[in-house]
Formats: structure tokens, sequence, C-alpha cells
């Protein structure tokens, strides 16, 4: 796998090449080097042959002319010795044959002058001996002499000239060895260069194969990813577009033709195109923009409005920033995303807005009045009932005082449901001031809030361990007011009411049914009471406005008191979860996130 690894390396792969092709252009040098010692060879072997050639030939002349001379000697016939001895032409054209094949050897062109010597003495010897032959006095003592002398140079020159012969062939003979060496050293070397040739060949083909199947699995992957792309800025809504600013040439996505309302590649991109699709009353400004990032170099963004051939207004929120493309040439990349849901959606919040603001304000003056005009009235019916009953109340009939007392009753809850709603609106429309708080200290002050009902239900309250969090002091303290008063007005009543309030840890089964990632992103606040409890199945709806469970009617309420608990708990951005049993109790969960979260 390494060296799969290795092979599928470019850059090591290059270097190997590299270095191979050094080797065979080393092993080719070699192999030339080696072709021109085999043709100094083969021209030494060539030249060898010749001289033994030209000295053969040269031995055959003298030879000839010899039984010539001998044969005019004994016959007298003139035609033995015609055109003979006068010339040496054919002896001359060996002499000067050998001089030229032994010219680059000092010792064989030596030897070639010795021989020319022995011959022209020879020759001399022809002519003296022909001369005494052809006299009319033959002096035979001195012709015999002279063929004898004759005989023994011309023995003396064949021995010579066997010597050079054999001295050539022995020469011939090494360079002929040295020629097969050299051949078989020449056919090995061309072997070898044949060989890994065919190596780098077959590693450089199966390479180009390698790389064409990643280059063809590469142009898949960009195929794909390009796909992927249009189908994404399809689902997205946006397209792209890039200018060359060294060629001048714009390249547009096909979702870029889509959103002008056109298809893909419709028209050649270009500015001058493009304008014809840009809403006129937009034109001047995105043109004028576009053209000062050209000339600045500066990042772009705007929002305009294509106008489509149907008419279609969309609006479009363009950015573009420049780079360089992998040739050095800058270029600006540019983004156009269709913001029109978005905008429409945004016009309608404006809408929206302004009409929450004028609720706002009405229902700030609705709980103005909630708290100043209808209390008003409200503690003057109070005030009068409480003076009627001191004074008028004996002079009733006993029904007339059970219609008085549920007069009092209707008007005391009146002012407890304008309390409510006072309460529940400060959770809504209230600052939301988050201060790092001891929940200990706000728990006191609100037990001393409640030190008379408290002393009146004769309840027992325990205070565990509380963490100091960041919330809004005066909400949290609503909320614990809220809390410990249900749990006060639902107690039993031969039954002390028993009240617990803790911070405990945060349990695997309680991530698991609310959902919460980390359990350390939470303070959780448990209070439990002994009272008279409720089934789970309204567990969710007690949260709920003005929602009472249909428990006995000496239990009153609002039905407001629990929906401010769980205002209170979300503006924190945490939850409020309730366990009830008939007779038992009920268990109230309050999770408030950390600084963190908030």
């Amino acid at each position: 796998m390494k060296i799969l690894g290795l092979y599928k390396n470019s850059q090591i792969f290059k270097i190997a090449l590299a270095i191979a092709i050094v080797v065979v252009c080393y092993i080719a040098s070699v192999f030339y080097s080696q072709m021109q010692k085999l043709d100094s060879t083969v021209e030494l072997i060539a030249n060898s042959n010749e001289t033994q050639l030209e000295l053969e030939k040269l031995l055959s002349v003298i030879s000839i002319y010899e039984t010539s001379l001998r044969s005019y000697i004994i016959t007298k016939d003139e035609a033995y010795i015609k055109n003979r001895f006068l010339s040496r032409g054919k002896i001359e054209q060996n002499i000067k044959n050998l001089k030229k094949l032994t010219s680059n050897d000092f010792t064989r062109s030596q030897h070639i002058d010795r021989l020319k010597k022995l011959i022209d003495y020879r020759f001399k010897l022809f002519r003296q001996t022909l001369i005494i032959a052809k006299s009319k006095n033959v002096n035979r003592l001195e012709l015999n002499s002279k063929l004898l002398e004759s005989s023994d140079v011309t023995e003396m020159m064949k021995s010579f000239v066997s010597k050079i012969i054999f001295s050539e062939s022995a020469k011939a003979k090494i360079q002929n060895n040295n020629h097969q060496f050299e051949l078989q050293d020449s056919i090995t070397t061309a072997f070898l260069l044949v060989i890994l040739s065919l190596v780098i060949l077959f590693l450089s083909f199966n390479k180009m194969n390698v790389d064409i199947e990643e280059l063809k699995k590469a142009n898949d992957k960009l195929k794909l990813l390009n796909e992927s792309y249009n189908t994404a800025e399809m689902t997205a809504g946006f397209g792209h577009w890039m200018l060359n600013l060294e060629t001048s040439t714009y390249t547009f996505s096909d979702n870029l033709f889509r959103l002008m309302g056109v298809e893909p590649n419709a028209f050649e991109p270009n500015i001058e195109n493009t304008i014809k699709y840009i809403h006129p009353d937009d034109l001047d400004y995105v043109t004028k923009v576009h053209k000062d990032s050209l000339l600045n170099h500066q990042s772009t963004s705007m929002t305009f409005r294509f106008l489509t051939p149907k008419g279609e207004v969309k609006y479009i929120m363009g950015v573009g920033s420049f780079t360089k493309d992998g040739n050095g040439d800058l270029i600006k990349i540019g983004v156009n995303y269709d913001i029109t849901n978005q905008y429409k959606k945004t016009l309608e919040l404006e809408n929206n807005n302004k009409e929450l603001k004028y609720i706002n304000t009405e229902l700030e003056a609705f709980n103005n009045i909630v708290s100043h005009d209808l209390q008003e009235p409200l503690r003057k019916i109070q005030m009068f009932i409480s003076r009627l009953e001191e004074k008028e109340l004996d002079l009733l009939s006993q029904q007339g005082k059970d219609y008085f007392s549920k007069i009092r009753v209707a008007a005391n809850r009146m002012q407890t449901l304008l309390i409510d709603l006072v309460n529940y609106s400060r959770t809504i429309k209230g600052d939301k001031v988050f201060v790092e708080t001891d929940l200990k200290m706000v728990l006191d002050e609100t037990l001393q809030d409640l030190s008379s009902n408290i002393e009146e239900k004769k309840a027992a309250i325990e205070i565990g361990k509380l963490p100091t969090i960041k919330v809004i002091p005066f909400q949290i303290k609503q909320l614990f007011i809220n809390l410990i008063s249900n749990s006060l007005k639902y107690s039993k009543e031969d039954i002390v009411s028993q009240i617990k309030i803790t911070s405990k840890k945060i349990t695997e089964k309680e991530m698991r049914d609310y959902k919460i990632i980390n359990k350390e992103d939470y303070y959780k606040i448990v209070i439990i009471d002994n009272g008279i409890g409720f089934k789970q199945e309204y567990a969710e709806k007690i949260f709920l406005l003005f929602k009472r469970l249909e428990t006995d009617p000496k239990y009153s309420g609002t039905g407001l008191g629990l929906a401010i608990c769980n205002r209170i708990v979300e503006n924190h951005k945490g939850f409020i979860k309730v366990k009830g049993e008939p007779g038992v109790g009920a268990k109230f969960y309050v999770f408030i996130p950390k600084g963190d979260l908030l």
C-alpha cells in the first residue's frame, strides 16, 4: 500500500521518471561509445585485411615478373617481357595503397618503406639480369650469379612480406576478438537499454492510465459537484456570476438566468444584456456601484430588483468580491440572492410591528385603566361594603346578608383579578434587565411579604440550598410569590401545610424527557407541597391563561397565577414543569438556563 501510495504521488513519480531518463541517457551514451569502438574495430580489421590483400597482390606481381624473366632467359621469347619491368604502375599503386593504409601507424609505415626499398632493389636486379640476358655474348656465370642474387632478394622480400602479413593477420585476429567482445557488450547494453526503455514506457503508460482514471473520477466528481451546486442554487434561490477583468468576459450560472426569468444561456453573459432585466428605477444605482467597484476593486453589497419578461418583480441581494484565478488574472465573483419572500415578509413584519405598537399602546392604556381607573371605583365599592357591613348588616334579612356576602366576595375576586392582570402585563412589557441575584435573599423577602398568609395556614416552609443566578429580580420574586401562594391556597384543612423549596441536580430521565442536551446548562429549582394535588393529565393546562381546574368552590382563583409563572420562566428562556397526584400534593420544577444561554 505504501508503494502504491508512492506510485500515485505525481511528484515522486516525476523524480523517479527523471532518474530513469538520466540512466537511459547514460546507457545510451555508453551504447553509442561502444558502437563507435565497434566501428573503429571494424575499420582496423578492414584495414588489416586490405593491407594483407595489397601485400599479396604485390608478391603476386613480383612472382609473375620473376617467372616471366626466367621464361625469357630460357626461350628468348620477347613476349614474356613485353610491357614488363619498364612500367611499375601496378606495384606503385600497391605501394601507394599500402602507404595510405599504414599512414596512421609509424611502425607499419616503416615496414612499407623498407619493402619499397627491397622492391626497388629487386627491379634493379631485374633490369641488370635482363641486360645480361639480352647481350649477344651472354656470360652464363654472371647471369647465374644475378639470377641467384635475384632469387635471394625475392626470398628475402617474400619472407619480409610474409612477416608483415603474419603481423597483420595476428593484429586482425586480435581486433576480431575485440570486435566480438565489444559486439557482445553492445548487445548486452542494447538489451538493457531496450528493457529499461520498455519498463519506463510501461510505467509511464500505466501511470498515464492511472492519471486518466483519477482524472475521470475527478471529472465525475466535478460534474456531480456542479450538478449539486446547480441544484443547491435552485433550492436556495441564488445564482453566481464571474467577471475576468483581464479578458472582460462574464460567466453566469444557470440559476442566475432563471432569476432573471429566462432559460439558462438565453443570451451572451455581459453587462449590456443584463441591464435589460434590472428594474428601471434601480438601473443607475446598480451600474454605478458595479463600475465604481471595477475601478477601486472594492467589495460590493446592494439590494435591487429584477424585472422578468413576464413582468414579475424579484428583489435581489447582490454581493461581490475580488480575487485571482489560477492564471493570476484578477476576477470579480458575485452572488445574487432572491430575497423576494424575505422582503415581502419584512414588509409584512413592519406592518405587523406597527399594528403591534398600536396594540401595545392600547394595552398600556388598558393596563392603566385596570391599575387605576377600574381599581378606584372598586376600592370605593369595597369601602362602602365595609361601612355597610359595620353599621347596616344587622338590619338585613338572612337572604340579604347572603347577597351582601356574595357582593363582598365578588368585589374581592375582581380586585384579585385586576391585580393579576397588571402583574401578567408586567411580565410581558416590563424591562428585562438580568442581574446576578441570590435566590435565598429573594425567597426571604417573599416569605416576609406572605407572612400573614403563612401564619393563617400555619404552614411549615423548608428552604434548602439555592444558587445565585442571573435573573430579572422582581419577576423571580413574583414567581416565588405565586408558587407559594398556590401551595398555600390548595393546602389541606386537616393537615399542616408543608412546602419545601430547594435546588437539585437534573437527572438523566429529565434530560431525555425534556430534551436537555447538557444538564450543566440549567439550574433546577423544585417547589414541593403536600396539598390537594391534581391529576397529572391536567399538568400542561394549569399554565394556560384563565384556566382553573374543577376543584371545590372554596378554592378561589383567577387562573392567572400559574400563567404568570410560566411567562416569567419563558422570559428567562427556561421552562416550568409540574407533577401532581390527587390527595398527595404537587411538585413544580423550574428550569432556568445559566448565564451563557441567556
